[in-house]
């Protein structure tokens, strides 16, 4: 019996070892390693075409509601968006505090949208008719009041809102048209928002000018607290008067020519959250033609994370007659809205076993959230082992390549004759959402980087 028992065993060895020869002419760049433990094949790793869906970023429906008619209907336009913009009228407060009933009102809908899994920006504003001198409060201290009251819902809702643009004044609540736009004022008013908010998102202000005044001696991490939204994007060469028409040197004049404006927006809203409307034009100045290209030139110099799905679409009309790589310039600038992370290359080091990922980030934006990153190794469908990277994917820059290295060493416990797929996944910290990457042939967001095959007589 014993003798019998020898034979089977010897003849399950010559078996495996023949077929580890057989492998290692099926993956050429395994052969010369057969002392290692652990054999990887990696994977063919091409980005997608589609766009992906994520968090804080893409386009954007705009909802107005006005906090004085409470109990209007709430409902969503597009189920595919990520992100709404609210625009809230407080102009019916104009002389006095923010009633009960209607804060009540505000947070009913900063709620339905959460439930609706959306993410918010949002703006209140006392006019939304361009007549803001008319609308908007006589005394700068019944303003202050409205920001203290509205940040109080704010900060309930902080995790799903991601700005508030503006703070209540001009025209549609744009920072233009008002008589609180004296430089005290101004700040004193950007002041109290902040404040009132309590860090719990940013507030953005219209125009590279006013962020720099206002910032002036703020260190980086206050400077976090302030970022810039544009409704004006390519309406004409200023952005209606976002930007200037002479270079900074120029003295006295604090709103830069629009090239040094985005190359200032390109180095210092880096990892900021900003976004906006593309529009055709105004009446007072002609539109400019822009071409999808060139408009994906400047939305990454402006880091731009999120556009008006709806509005101007003469603007979106244009794009999508264009083609861009085989498809509509529309669609090339829609799935760049924000960050798109694509995984390029992965390398196994055996000798030191560690992995090596390189990624780019293709979006014109960065994350603005925290997020783990990990390494998960699956067997047959089920988790084996999570590897966490020590990664901060809020670094990973638009336009630019990051390398991951990660050791993995297999524990003797997973090595079984079955292959083990490695999977590179991105997790939102605050709620464990997948971030997706986008790559082809991904499994639920995450990128299939290759296969481990173990095999088990080298740890017998």
């Amino acid at each position: 019996m014993w003798r019998e028992k020898i034979k089977s065993i010897l003849s399950w060895q010559k078996g495996r070892e023949a077929k580890g020869r057989a492998e290692k002419k099926e993956f050429p760049e395994l052969r010369g390693k057969q002392d290692k433990k652990e054999l990887f094949q990696k994977a063919i790793l091409q980005e997608s075409r589609k766009a992906i869906q994520n968090p804080g970023c893409g386009w954007y429906h705009l909802y107005t509601f006005n906090a004085a008619q409470t109990g209007e209907p709430l409902y969503i336009a597009c189920e595919e968006e990520e992100l709404v913009l609210l625009r809230i009228d407080i102009g019916a407060f104009r002389d006095k505090p923010i009633s009960e009933p209607s804060l009540e009102w505000i947070r009913r809908i900063l709620a339905f949208f959460r439930e609706k899994r959306k993410g918010m920006i949002l703006r209140f504003s006392y006019d939304l008719e361009g007549k803001g001198l008319e609308k908007e409060p006589g005394s700068i201290r019944l303003v202050e009041e409205h920001m203290q009251q509205i940040g109080e819902v704010i900060r309930e809702y902080a995790d799903d809102i991601f700005a508030v643009q503006g703070i209540l004044i001009g025209n549609w609540g744009e920072m233009h048209g008002s008589r609180y736009l004296t430089p005290d004022a101004f700040r004193t008013l950007t002041d109290t928002m902040i404040k009132a908010v309590d860090g719990a998102c940013p507030v953005a202000v219209r125009k590279p000018a006013q962020w720099r005044e206002l910032t002036l001696g703020w260190t980086e991490q206050e400077k976090k607290k302030l970022t810039l939204f544009n409704d004006g994007i390519f309406g004409s060469e200023t952005d209606l008067g976002t930007y200037g028409t002479l270079s900074p040197e120029t003295p006295g004049q604090k709103i830069c020519s629009r090239e040094e404006e985005l190359e200032w927006q390109k180095n210092e809203m880096c990892g900021k959250f900003c976004g906006g409307e593309a529009i055709w034009g105004s009446g007072a100045e002609p539109a400019p033609f822009v071409s999808a290209p060139k408009a994906m030139a400047d939305l990454e110099r402006m880091h731009i994370s999120y556009l008006n799905s709806t509005y101007d679409l003469r603007r979106l009309e244009q794009w999508k007659a264009e083609t861009v790589e085989d498809e509509s310039g529309l669609e090339a600038i829609g799935k760049r809205l924000g960050y798109r992370f694509v995984v390029e290359g992965v390398e196994f080091v055996s000798e030191r076993e560690e992995l090596q990922i390189t990624l780019e980030n293709k979006g014109f934006a960065e994350l603005t959230e925290d997020a783990d990153c990990y390494l998960e190794l699956e067997r047959n469908g089920t988790l084996q082992k999570k590897i966490q990277i020590a990664t901060d994917a809020r670094l990973w820059k638009s336009g630019e390549k990051t390398t991951l290295c990660q050791k993995i060493k297999l524990p003797a416990e997973l090595a079984e004759p079955e292959e083990q797929k490695l999977y590179l996944a991105l997790y939102r910290r605050r709620d464990g959402r997948t971030i997706s990457f986008a790559n082809q042939g991904e499994k639920q967001g995450r990128p299939f980087l290759g296969i481990f095959k173990i095999d088990p007589i080298v740890l017998i």
